[in-house]
Formats: structure tokens, sequence, C-alpha cells
């Protein structure tokens, strides 16, 4: 049921991935139609495998913190510095906050579209495979909450699956964008935006109140 909720939050969350990160499905684009959803393919298979080792990563990260002191105490404080951190991210994609992640994210995707321009106008098969890599590890608010949850699991295959779970929930709307381009106008952006920002601090406030022993800890639900 936990992953299920993830995958839910990836996909109303994904119309924020095609705000931040919406040139590169764009950019991978074969022309032909047959050959531009190969590499959208491709580019999104990158970007899974990358997430997915992010989460075994934050996963494996968490466990070793768990490992290194008291194991349920350090559960509950992992959990809620990661509920605590998931509620400032939503804040952050509301608004709320100063936007210093989405100018982090604008600049660095600019600056690694002119490193890889060579890449983008690649007609190779690998082109769309490494940007989807490389898109993975740019600044992003909601990769950051997510693999906070992921850390919070202490468990580097249930960090994997979260994060998977949260990838393949944005498959469908960066897959949408690659081909068609609709998804990329801005006023549909910006509504799906606000729903993804409520919907992570929905997931930060259960992770956090997890943490302060006020619901049941996350490993109940695996």
């Amino acid at each position: 049921m936990a992953y299920l909720l993830i995958f839910l939050g990836g996909v109303a969350g994904s119309l924020h991935c095609v705000g931040m990160c919406g040139a590169f499905p764009l950019a991978v684009s074969g022309g032909a139609s047959g050959r531009n959803l190969t590499r959208q393919v491709l580019y999104n298979v990158g970007r899974l495998n990358a997430l997915v080792f992010i989460g075994a990563v934050s996963g494996a990260a968490g466990a070793a913190l768990v490992a290194a002191g008291p194991v349920r105490l350090f559960e509950r404080l992992l959990a809620v510095a990661a509920g605590t951190f998931m509620i400032l991210v939503g804040l952050e994609v509301l608004g709320v906050l100063a936007q210093f992640t989405t100018r982090g994210a604008a600049l660095a995707q600019a600056m690694l579209g002119r490193l890889l321009g060579g890449v983008i106008r690649s007609r190779s098969a690998a082109a769309p495979l490494a940007l989807g890599v490389f898109n993975a590890f740019l600044p992003c608010q909601l990769v950051y909450a997510f693999a906070a949850r992921a850390a919070s699991t202490a468990s580097a295959a249930d960090g994997m699956l979260t994060m998977l779970c949260f990838g393949l929930g944005t498959v469908p709307a960066m897959l949408a964008l690659g081909l068609s381009g609709v998804l990329g106008r801005p006023a549909v952006r910006a509504r799906l935006s606000r729903a993804a920002g409520l919907l992570v601090i929905a997931f930060g406030t259960i992770t956090l109140l997890r943490g302060l022993d006020l619901l049941p800890h996350a490993g109940h639900l695996h």
C-alpha cells in the first residue's frame, strides 16, 4: 500500500518534473514518431535507473545511521528528520519558501545543456539513455523529498523500491511531453505543481507522525 501511494505521489508530482526538466525529453526527440518513441523510452529507462541508484544509496545511508546507535531511537529520529524535510520541500514547491532549489535546477539544467550539447544532438541510441541518467541527478525538490523518504526506510532494498515507484509515476507525463509537447504549457504545469507540493507535505506529515510514534512506523507497512 505504501508503495502504491508513492507511485501516486510520482504521478501527482510528474507535472512539476515536466516544469523543471521538460527540456530534456523535448531535446531527445528523434523526429519520426517511431524513432522518437524509442528515444523517449530510453531516456526514461536511464532516468529510472539513476533514481533507483539514488534510492539504494539513500536507504543504505539510513540503514548505516540506524546501525550506529539504538535502532528504535535512530529509526524515529530518521523519520522525524525525513518528514520535516519533506514538509519544507512541499512548502518550497508551493512557493511559500524562497525558490533556492528552483533557481539551482534551472542553472544546473542550463549548464548541463551546454556541456552535453553534443550528446543532445547525437542520434545514437545511447544519447537519450545518458541524458536520462544525468537528468536524475539534477537538483529537484521532489527527488530530494522522496530520497529522504527512501532514507527513512533504513533499507537499501526499500529505498530502491521507493524511488522506483516514484520514478514510474513520473514516466507517463514525461513520455507524453516528449511525444507531444502538450504538457509543456506553463498553466498546466503550475496547477499540477501545486498539487504535487500538497501531496509531498502530506507524505512528510505522515512520516513525521510515524517518527513521533503517533502513527504506525513505516516498517509495519512494508
